[in-house]
């Protein structure tokens, strides 16, 4: 952020943060006010809701006294009292039938003291209807005056009643019920030219409504009486309710009015619309007003800075910056100027000391140069010497570690060898001896199988069938012995190769082999891991002239770095089954030997310097670091061929020895 405000212009320095200030205070004051706009039109909304609900409850009051009022008017006829008292229906009939059209009633009901029904008229809807109207029937019998609500059996139907007593002076004569249906074409009436919606509703049990649904059956969650306006929310539609009841004698409707949300969120989108535009109207002002006060505070600097560029391009220290005004700016122009004035005098003094200090460098850096010239040659030097010390160092060490070893192990080979050859060189005879010894035995006890009792008893103790059936096997194994001595023998003599340390012809695979041999005990099985399985997968390949013995040490170092390797590795649980793979291959005028372990393998940070003289990545006591050295100049300066390494963590290491045929 201070990088991004470091790259700006004075004045867009100046007219940034005032900007952001601005907007900050004018964006919160819009939001406040139009939180409070908000909840105004959201309180707006409830009280017309409110005064609504309340608009409807007076009508449905209106609606009932108007039915008072008719009836009163109905029952104190004389025409009708007479009729009732001479229970003439055909005249009951000529009375009630124009009062019921021009009235416009739905149900028109008159009975006697006696309770039986005189006329009983109803609309062409409700002329099958079942009316649960015991109550005001009783009412009215016994003359009372009554408002009250039936309902209609089966039927989603109920209507709003009154009854009244017929008297003439005699008394009682009967009474009358009338009433109109609570239906959507008395809700229509009531919401003609409104918003909102009304539905009549009892138990989950809809009679009325001004919606448009399909069925009357509902359980819609609709407000309790004595709640404020309470969103819900009716076929995915939500709207602000409002719950009235209407009581009657024996029973109640309940009566919810609903205006639709849509109606405030369509207000209130044009609200913040409004503001948008009003705080983008106020961002415009506050950027020009902003753009002119920073323009008229940077006028002046900029002719300042101007100077300033030029001074430094064009390196013309006699201009001078004008000063027009008496304020920071001024006084700025003023110090700027000062500030020229100074530089000047102090580059003349500068152009004046190099002048002196060229004569004085000049011959400094000549003899400088002469002595570095010097010490780099002599430094080249050292090293050559101490590489060449090292080297040979390493080499005088290996040669004598090799041949003191060469020697000790062609003595104890040459000690070994005269025995074992006398003792395998008998063994053929006294295997033949035995034999003939056995078979002189089986015959004598053929032909005297019944001895003397001393030789009887000493046969038992000599157990001579067990002797005669081991003896065998006895001799055949120390015929195995003394060969595999006579093999490890013959072997340590190929590997010292004192009576081959000349350049001579030698057999790859017969050096190889006997490499292995003598890396045998670290080959086999050990208690911590199981045994390294080596698969030789030679080629047909001639003999070469090289030096045999040296060789025998290059596949030693490589094949004990790769059981090292595979030991690491099982240790870690990253080789559960250890192998070296050998392969050979005449490659053009080349013999090309592959030794590859499924090891650790070699990180590349360490790669290059793999054959490097005291590089080891062993622990301390377990490797001298010239093994690989060693076996790089014995491959590469003895015989002219090449030693390379191919690996990668995790998937073992494979070196490739190259050796040109001679």
């Amino acid at each position: 952020m201070q990088r991004f405000f470091r790259g700006l212009r004075l004045s867009q320095k100046i007219v940034l943060p005032m900007f952001a200030v601005c907007l900050t205070v004018f964006m919160l004051g819009l939001v406040v006010l139009g939180n409070w706009f908000t909840d105004s039109l959201q309180q707006n909304f409830r009280q017309e809701i409110e005064s609504f609900a309340e608009r409807v409850y007076q009508d449905f009051q209106y609606e009932q006294q108007t039915l008072e009022t008719e009836i009163e008017l109905i029952a104190n006829r004389d025409m009708l009292n007479e009729a009732v008292k001479q229970h003439d229906q055909s005249l009951l009939l000529q009375i009630l039938l124009p009062l019921k059209s021009t009235l416009k009633l739905d149900w028109i009901k008159v009975i006697d003291t006696q309770g039986n029904v005189l006329v009983d008229l109803r609309n062409n809807s409700l002329s099958q209807a079942k009316f649960l109207d015991k109550v005001v029937t009783s009412t009215a019998i016994q003359g009372a005056h009554l408002v009250d609500l039936v309902d209609i059996e089966g039927e989603q139907q109920v209507l709003e009643v009154v009854t009244n007593g017929i008297k003439s002076s005699a008394g009682l004569l009967g009474g009358i019920i009338i009433g109109n249906l609570v239906d959507d074409t008395l809700l229509q009436k009531i919401a003609a030219g409104s918003s909102k919606h009304l539905i009549i509703h009892r138990d989950n049990r809809l009679f009325g409504t001004t919606l448009l649904i399909e069925s009357k059956k509902v359980d819609w969650q609709f407000p309790a009486p004595n709640l404020s306006p309470t969103r819900i929310t009716i076929d995915s539609k939500n709207y602000l309710a409002k719950t009235i009841i209407f009581s009657g004698v024996s029973q109640s409707l309940k009566a919810t009015v609903l205006y639709p949300i849509s109606l405030l969120e369509v207000e209130q989108r044009k609200l913040w619309k409004d503001l948008g535009l009003l705080f983008f109207l106020g961002s415009s002002i506050v950027a020009v007003i902003g753009f002119l006060i920073a323009r008229t505070i940077t006028r002046h600097l900029k002719a300042v800075t101007q100077i300033a560029q030029r001074v430094t391009q064009e390196y013309n220290f006699d201009l001078q910056a004008p000063v027009t005004t008496e304020d920071e700016v001024g006084i700025l122009a003023i110090s700027f100027n000062q500030l020229i004035q100074q530089v000047k005098r102090l580059l003349v003094e500068q152009h004046e000391t190099n002048q002196k200090l060229e004569s004085y460098s000049q011959t400094l850096e000549e003899k400088i140069e002469e002595r570095t010239q010097a010490m780099r040659q002599k430094n080249i030097v050292l090293k050559e010497t101490l590489q060449e010390l090292r080297l040979t160092q390493s080499q005088l060490i290996q040669n004598e570690k090799m041949s003191s070893l060469g020697q000790l192990v062609a003595g104890i080979a040459h000690e070994i060898n005269n025995p074992v050859n006398f003792i395998y060189g008998n063994l053929k005879y006294t295997d033949d001896y035995t034999q003939q010894l056995l078979s002189l035995l089986q015959l004598y006890q053929k032909h005297y199988p019944y001895p003397e009792p001393e030789i009887q008893n000493a046969k038992e103790e000599a157990d001579i069938e067990y002797l005669t059936e081991d003896l065998p096997k006895m001799l055949t194994s120390m015929k195995v012995g003394a060969s595999r001595i006579r093999e490890i023998v013959l072997s340590l003599r190929i590997f010292s190769r004192l009576d081959e340390a000349e350049f001579k012809t030698a057999d790859i695979h017969e050096g190889i082999d006997s490499t292995l041999l003598i890396l045998q005990h670290r080959i086999k099985s050990q208690s911590a891991r199981p045994r390294i399985t080596v698969i030789k997968e030679y080629g047909d390949i001639p003999k070469i002239q090289c030096f045999a013995g040296q060789l025998n040490q290059v596949f030693m170092n490589i094949l004990a770095n790769g059981i090292d390797a595979l030991e690491e590795a099982f240790e870690k649980g990253l080789c559960p089954e250890p192998i070296i793979r050998i392969s050979s291959a005449q490659v053009n005028e080349n013999i090309v030997v592959h030794i590859t372990d499924n090891g650790t393998g070699i990180p590349e940070a360490i790669q290059s310097r793999l054959f490097d003289p005291f590089f080891t990545t062993k622990a301390v006591g377990k490797g001298t670091g010239m093994g690989l050295s060693i076996s790089y100049q014995i491959v590469t300066e003895k015989h002219g061929g090449s030693l390379q390494c191919i690996s990668s963590p995790g998937q073992g290491a494979e070196f490739i020895v190259t050796i040109p045929v001679r």
